[in-house]
């Protein structure tokens, strides 16, 4: 065998850096648990991992194709997607459609305009 890995870390390119950490402590219940000159590091209580890295180039983390629909390059797995995305409505953020496919998923727009997923088996 080659390589175990044992866990994965998300960087996320934000424009302000206290902004996001509200929203991601907010919204997916990050907190931040290293503060350092080229980023911030947030993790949650199952041990996901995610960097905010300062964004001054207006850089996202999804995938633009060329006829200008987006993937998103990453993505959040939760127990129920469909609660997920009434929350995120309720909220008032901005969500892309609704799929069951393979899993109930869709995705959401951060305050930097990120196009994360989240999915669900059911």
């Amino acid at each position: 065998m080659g390589i175990t890995l044992r866990s994965t870390y998300l960087t996320i390119p934000v424009s302000n850096y206290d902004r996001s950490v509200e929203w991601y402590g907010e919204h997916l219940g990050f907190k931040v648990t290293m503060r350092d000159p080229n980023y911030i590091e947030l993790q949650n209580e199952f041990g996901i991992k995610i960097l905010l890295q300062q964004n001054e180039h207006n850089l996202n983390s999804h995938f633009v194709y060329p006829n200008g629909a987006l993937q998103s390059s990453y993505g959040f797995m939760v127990d129920d997607a469909e609660s997920a995305y009434q929350y995120f409505n309720d909220k008032g953020i901005k969500v892309g459609e609704f799929f069951n496919y393979q899993g109930k998923s869709f995705s959401f727009y951060d305050p930097d305009g990120n196009f994360i997923e989240i999915w669900s088996l059911s």
